[in-house]
């Protein structure tokens, strides 16, 4: 038996077909058509044909792209969870019955409803964009909603089932509109195939593997190649990409004609690499620290390829080693990011550095509004939660194009004056309730501590729940208060808001007044905003809790759904102060597209004092920080408790 791939003559016959043109290799050897359920887009093999040309600079700026409420989904284990309730951490039932696959996202929006009757009178609700496993004459096929409802699309076509490993079609007997509605969904591995609860064969977007089809097409068809993924979060990457390109090498085995290849190919944990040359012929990662850059040199080679992702967040001097490697002519690069940024090495190589503007870059702007693998619904999800296509937000992660940051606040004076002079947002119409947010500062720490009480409600907005908010007081604005009179303070406006949900900053000066009120079994929610979201839809936008909860109040602000009370309006230096902080919020969008908000170190140093009153006004925003309706709020106490609410109320009053 030959051991090495060099001494194979057909080693050299799929180099002849393969070489130049991986969109053949993809098809062909990989099995990527959309009758297996994942066929090569037209932006892949754009991407594709720029990187196959030899010495080829390709960087790529890109934005990113269901089922009807309470649609069972069956877990690896056999048991069943409502499709809203699917979670990164869960298991789904493969097609075959017996494999499972991971969830690689949620995702939820809204978009034309339709409910698909079977023949036994069973049914599934779809959107119109998602994707139907079928059969006709026991071959499968995979239709659109919408294009099995063109006329004659879908005739002869059956949805189907697998019960105890045997094949049932499933005749449809009816669909109906339902209009427009939420929808629920998940993006998977494999081949995006799955089991409903009923054993129905369903389909869901697969996360694209452009980069494990490139990485296995430069290492086979190559001699003694070398190829480098790197970004900023290397573990990551390289937990994605080593899965993608052992999807691709399952696939090529599975192929009678070539899998053959796939006996050459060895995967460890931290090298993919042609079997007999471990050390010359290689897939590997790497990234190196901003301040240690020449810690990722040492490639060269005639065959020598680089990956850059999230490239946006790659430090330039890191950047400078990494293309400074590719020192020979066949050498090829390519950096792929979301443009999150509008300085730096990566954005010059979509205007100074490209090939339209006289350098050696190919510049794909690929705008997820094309992209087949983007359903409408998730556009038009995304233009609700940005509001706007020019919104940076929707320009970044829809279609990937650089945004032209007017401002580096949130907020501008503008929004801030019209805010002033708005009715309340929220009526006693409304099934409101209250939230008091604390800040701690003056004697107690530094700038000023901060009551405000706020009236919230969570209500339709353009066909989505918002946060609605009226402030109605700010009960105490000082940078005086000791830590008893803050307390005293706090029962009073508790005892004035009965129900009402306590929020309190317990770092630095606040943790001795949160100390002091747990010791007295008062019941308060905690900030704790520097870590990331709970919820994995919020972590993938927002880069903490803080971030998460002031883009959300500038939203608001911009919606016209935060007001102020006449009561706060007319204490003038506060509303001064509150002009100030609001217009003064500096934002950024880090390596991975996440808002985020600086550092109030580093507003410090330029010269922003600390936004105290800013802070409680997010606070109302926090993931996870609920309200209870006032009408259904009264005092629950004996005649002593209540006695000591009086007094606290009178101590409150001489303040």
């Amino acid at each position: 038996m030959i051991e090495n791939l060099y001494e194979l003559p057909e080693w050299r016959e799929v180099c002849k077909r393969y070489r130049y043109d991986i969109t053949r290799f993809a098809v062909e050897a990989l099995g990527m058509t959309y009758a297996n359920g994942q066929g090569v887009t037209p932006q892949q093999e754009t991407l594709f044909k720029s990187i196959v040309v030899p010495g080829s600079r390709t960087t790529v700026a890109s934005g990113h792209g269901c089922f009807g409420i309470d649609t069972e989904i069956m877990l690896a284990d056999g048991s069943i969870k409502a499709v809203q309730d699917i979670t990164l951490d869960d298991k789904i039932m493969g097609d075959d019955g017996e494999s499972s696959r991971e969830v690689l996202d949620v995702v939820h929006g809204q978009e034309n409803l339709y409910r698909f009757t079977y023949s036994d009178g069973t049914s599934h609700v779809f959107n119109e964009s998602h994707t139907l496993c079928m059969r006709r004459a026991g071959t499968t096929k995979t239709l659109v909603v919408t294009d099995y409802l063109k006329d004659g699309a879908g005739i002869g076509f059956y949805c189907y089932r697998l019960i105890n490993g045997v094949t049932v079609d499933m005749p449809i007997r009816s669909v109906e509109h339902l209009g427009f509605g939420d929808y629920y969904g998940f993006m998977l591995d494999g081949n995006s195939q799955f089991l409903g609860g009923d054993f129905t064969v369903l389909h869901n977007t697969g996360k694209s593997r452009s980069a494990g089809i490139v990485a296995l097409w430069h290492l086979l068809f190559y001699p003694e190649s070398v190829m480098l993924f790197t970004a900023p979060q290397i573990g990551q990457l390289r937990t994605v990409v080593w899965k993608e390109i052992n999807i691709c090498l399952q696939r090529l085995k599975n192929n009678p004609a070539v899998g053959w290849l796939a006996d050459f190919v060895v995967v460890l944990a931290e090298k993919i690499y042609i079997k007999n040359f471990k050390d010359t012929w290689f897939v590997f990662a790497k990234t190196a620290p901003k301040h240690s850059p020449t810690n990722i040199a040492g490639q060269h080679g005639d065959h020598y390829m680089v990956w850059g992702d999230e490239a946006a967040g790659i430090d330039d001097e890191v950047m400078e080693v990494v293309i400074g490697a590719l020192t020979h002519e066949n050498n090829r690069a390519v950096l792929t990011s979301q443009p999150a940024t509008s300085t730096g090495f990566f954005y010059d190589t979509h205007h100074n550095l490209s090939l339209t503007n006289g350098g050696i870059w190919v510049n794909l702007i690929f705008n997820g509004e094309e992209s087949p693998l983007v359903s409408k619904t998730k556009l038009v999800e995304a233009l609700y939660q940005y509001g706007s296509r020019d919104h940076p937000g929707y320009l970044i992660r829809i279609r990937g194009l650089f945004p032209e940051l007017k401002g580096k606040y949130l907020l501008t004076r503008t929004e801030i004056t019209n805010m002033l002079a708005r009715k309340p947002a929220v009526t006693e119409d409304d099934e409101y309730g209250y939230i008091v947010t604390v800040d701690v500062g003056g004697d107690v720490g530094r700038d000023h501590s901060v009551i405000t009480v706020m009236k919230v409600v969570d209500k339709d907005y353009n066909g989505r729940i918002e946060r609605h908010v009226h402030v109605v007081d700010i009960p105490l604005f000082s940078n005086r208060a000791n830590i008893n009179e803050l307390k005293a303070q706090i029962y009073s406006v508790m005892a004035e808001y009965a129900g009402a949900t306590l929020v309190i900053d317990p770092m630095g000066a606040g943790m001795g007044l949160c100390q002091l009120l747990k010791s007295e079994g008062l019941y308060f929610e905690t900030v704790n905003w520097g870590v990331p979201c709970f919820n994995n839809n919020l972590k993938a936008l927002y880069f903490n809790k803080r971030a998460h909860a002031y883009v959300s109040m500038a939203k608001s602000v911009e919606r016209g759904i935060f007001s102020v009370s006449d009561k706060v309006r007319s204490q003038h230096q506060m509303v001064k102060d509150m002009e100030t902080q609001m217009s003064r919020l500096p934002y950024f969008f880090d390596e991975r597209s996440r808002w985020g908000l600086m550092s109030k170190k580093d507003m410090a140093k330029e010269g922003i004092t600390s936004p105290d009153l800013a802070d409680t006004f997010a606070f109302g925003f926090m993931e996870r920080i609920s309200y209870s309706p006032v009408n259904k709020a009264e005092f629950v106490g004996s005649v002593k408790d209540k006695e000591q609410w009086e007094d606290l109320n009178e101590l409150a009053a001489m303040l």
